[in-house]
Formats: C-alpha cells, structure tokens, sequence
C-alpha cells in the first residue's frame, strides 16, 4: 500500500463542523499540529466532540484501544446515531447488550494501516485497506464543483451498499487521521438477488393465511397533539415535517411456524411526491399500546428494532418480514404492531407518500399479513463439515461445511436461491451477517454463505452447533434440521 507524504492543511474552525467548512485552502496554518499532542479517545472522553461517545465506549468495551491507535492508522468513526442505528438493527439498546467478541468483530473493520487524509488522495483515487476484521476498507476521494476535496467510505463496485459520504474528515491527531461518517460501515459484497418466483408454480396444497389490519393511523411531528385516524395515512421524513404510519395486528394461531416460507406486510400506495424520488420505507417493531383514536406524535409508542425495508412503489408493495413473524409467534404474542418510516427523502424536495387507510373504498385497501406454509423441495444435502475455530474468536461459515443443491428440474436452485433461516441460538457464541449479530429466524442465501458473509463468534469456551432450516426460493422445505458443529 502506498502511502503520500503529508501536506500541511489548514483547518478553518472548532472540529465539530462539516467537512466543507473543515478544510477550504490547503494552505499552510499557523498552528497545524493542533491535535498532535491528544489521541483520538482521549479528544472524545475530554468532551471535545460529544457526538462520538459511543464509538469510544464500544472501543474501550471491546479492548480495542490499542489497536486503533497502533502505527500510523486511518480510523472511520461512526457517530452516535449512527451506532444506536446499527445496535437497533442487532435488536439491542445497548453497546454492552452485544458479547464483546461480536463488538470487537463489528469495530475491527473501521480501521486500516497508514495515515490518509483527503489531500493525500488524488482525484477520484480509492485507497483500499486490510481491515483488523479480515475484510477491505475503501477510502476515496471525489471532486465536485463545490468540493474538490470530498471523500468516500466504500465507494466500491464490489460492495452492495452505497457510498458513505464523510461528513467531518482529515483529523490529525496523535495516533494517526480520523473520517467522522453518520452511517456504520458494514462490508457487504455483492452478491446475486433471490430469483423471482416462477408464474407457474403451483401453491395449491401449501397453507395461507391472512392477517387483516385491526387499526391503523399516522402521527405527524409539527402537530404532535393531533390524531390523523380518519386521514389517508402518510410517511415524510424531511425534517420538522415527519410522518410515520401504524399498524396492528391480532395473530391468529397458525400450525406450520417452523415451515413458514414466507410472511409479508402488504400495503397499497396512492401516492408518492417528489421528483423522481424512489422511497425506502423501513419497518419497525412497536408495542401495541396505542388506539387508532387517540394516537398522536406525543403519545405514540417508540420505535424499535427494525425488522425489514423496501423501496416503494404505486400499486401494492409487499416487504418480507418472515423472521420477524417467526419471532413473534415463538413468543406466543397476540398481537403486533408495526411502524412505518421513511429512511431517505429528508433532502427531497416535497418528499411524501400517501398509504390508503383500512377505511377507504369500503376496506378494498386494508394492509394485510400474507403467510405461506412449505411444500416439499428438490434440494438435497451435499455435506457437512465441522467448523474449527482453532483458537481464534471467530470464523467465517462458508460452503466447506455446509452445503446443498438439487439435481436439474424445471426451477434454478443456484447458490442464490437456497436460503437458510438461523432455527435455534447458538449456546457459546453469536453468528453474525455483515457483521451484525443474527437473531432468531434470520435468514440467508448460500451465495451469501459462498460471499464469507456469514460468521460464527465465539463468546465463551465450549464446543457449539449451528442448527438451520434450509428453504428453497419457491417455498420448498428441506425436512430435516442442518446441523453444524462448531469446535
């Protein structure tokens, strides 16, 4: 790796700016050295920068403190929102609620060797950087007409997620540069998307069952004492004009938990605003204290973890939330609540959407559970190999130790289209995906297992088994529980 010799920039204000007031000459400062007498961990738990208190707890927790700053490193540091986003993913509140393992696993690809800040970097040049997790880092800096000097964390074409912008960069502090980003860097390639259900497929001896919306409403942020039961439900993110959308369920009993092949929350949209805005809508979990009535942005429950996303159309949108459903059931809950929320248009002008209420066109629109039980599979088991850690904390799971496929037919049971579904917690470790630890019911692809997407970190001494269900991509169910050791 090549690293440039460092050019003395000057740095305009306090350190709690954008980037684009940060660094606006590149010229020689009468005192560039400001930060070279303060680590980076020090500089936060001295109060300098109160937005990155997470990101030096989680590293003092996971017994990282020395790694960031041995050499000369290059740290991405993650700000609080973008952690508690992150830890509501992994369906925690808490730093600590995560073994420090997966903690330590999570933060060790936010740091790579060589000290690089944007006026290292020429135009458009990515600096790509072995990680303390195993996997790379992308480092780039870009050019606009307004700032020649932005920089990127994972502008990639290998990696399925989007660039992350730097918003305050080039800190040079005793222990090497740190990028402040408001999103978490995961390291997700890309890999093939599940294929598309055939037309021709017949569900005829699978069971379905659908779940009708019992209420429904909309809370909205500049008028937090007004309830909107009776409007046209509705999701905004720009900000001081927030809307987010409820929904709740009761769950009738359903016999075929374990074989469910698919759940999805379905919704009709009338309406989308903004030019030429696509909006992600993201779902999450809420209690189910609340009443269509008298539900307003006051009184409204709190939003929990995620559970599920998708890009919005006009027409009917169904987003998969079987894990989610698994979960629930096991639970043995009643009911469910679900709360809808934009997670991008907040820099679209006039950005909204429009979701028809249980109440228009005489309940013609009314959201609904969809739920589809198994059918028997063409998949077969090629093999099964224990997983050694070897004295190290964690390990990739990958085709080596588990394995299936299906001998031709009418259908593709590519790698992309063979899914497996976490059945039970492991009992002396976490396995995790991109790095964030797997809850009950999660699912994958073996493509994805193929990817070294998938990961078993150990939190305590002891042999362990990694048990899973194993799904084909039109609703077949592989029998038998897969069953891998780990030692």
């Amino acid at each position: 790796m090549k690293i440039f010799k460092p050019i003395i920039l000057i740095l305009i204000i306090g350190l709690t700016i954008g980037c684009k007031d940060l660094i606006r000459d590149y010229e020689l400062d009468t005192n560039p050295d400001q930060l070279s007498n303060i680590k980076l961990l020090d500089y936060i738990e001295q109060g300098k920068d109160s937005t990155l208190t997470l990101y030096a707890e989680a590293i003092r927790y996971a017994g990282l403190t020395d790694e960031i700053a041995a050499g000369s490193r290059t740290r991405v540091v993650p700000t609080n929102n973008a952690i508690r986003a992150v830890l509501s993913k992994a369906g925690v509140a808490k730093i600590s609620d995560l073994s420090v393992n997966v903690v330590r696993d999570l933060f060790s690809y936010l740091y790579m060797d060589g000290a690089f800040r944007s006026i290292d970097l020429t135009i458009d040049q990515t600096i790509e950087g072995a990680t303390g997790s195993g996997n790379i880092l992308y480092l780039s800096r870009v050019a606009t007409s307004a700032d020649k000097y932005r920089m990127l964390v994972n502008n990639s074409t290998l990696l399925a997620t989007e660039p992350i912008e730097v918003i305050r960069q080039d800190y040079l502090f005793m222990d090497g540069v740190a990028h402040v980003v408001d999103l978490f860097p995961i390291s997700q390639k890309k890999v093939k998307p599940t294929d598309s259900i055939p037309d021709n497929v017949d569900y005829s001896l699978a069971k379905k069952d659908t779940i009708w919306v019992k209420e429904d409403s909309h809370t909205y942020f500049a008028n937090k004492t007004a309830n909107y039961d009776a409007s046209i439900n509705q999701l905004v993110s720009r900000t001081g004009q927030l809307r987010q959308t409820l929904f709740k369920f009761d769950l009738p009993p359903i016999a075929y938990l374990d074989e469910l092949t698919s759940a999805k929350l379905n919704f009709f949209v009338n309406l989308i605003n903004g030019s030429n805005f696509i909006p992600n809508c993201g779902i999450f979990a809420i209690n189910n204290e609340w009443q269509a009535k008298t539900v307003n942005w006051n009184n409204m429950p709190a939003f929990g973890a995620q559970v599920s996303n998708g890009n919005l159309v006009l027409d009917w949108n169904g987003i998969d939330i079987t894990g989610f459903i698994q979960k629930v059931y096991s639970a043995k809950e009643k009911q469910l609540s679900l709360g809808l929320q934009l997670l991008n248009g907040s820099n679209v002008t006039s950005s909204s959407v429009q979701i028809r209420n249980m109440e228009a066109n005489k309940g013609g629109f009314k959201a609904f559970i969809s739920l589809m039980g198994g059918m028997p599979t063409a998949l077969k088991l090629v093999g099964i190999k224990p997983l050694q850690l070897a004295g190290k904390t964690a390990a990739p799971l990958t085709k080596e130790h588990i394995s299936f496929a299906a001998d031709g037919g009418q259908y593709q049971y590519s790698d992309n289209n063979i899914i497996y579904s976490l059945h039970v917690l492991p009992a002396n470790g976490t396995l995790t995906k991109y790095g964030l630890p797997m809850q009950l019911y999660t699912r994958f692809t073996q493509q994805e297992l193929a990817s070294g997407a998938i990961k078993y970190v150990r939190n305590q001494e002891g042999n362990d088994q990694i048990q899973l269900k194993v799904f084909d991509y039109i609703g077949g169910v592989y029998p038998e529980i897969a069953s891998i050791p780990v030692m």
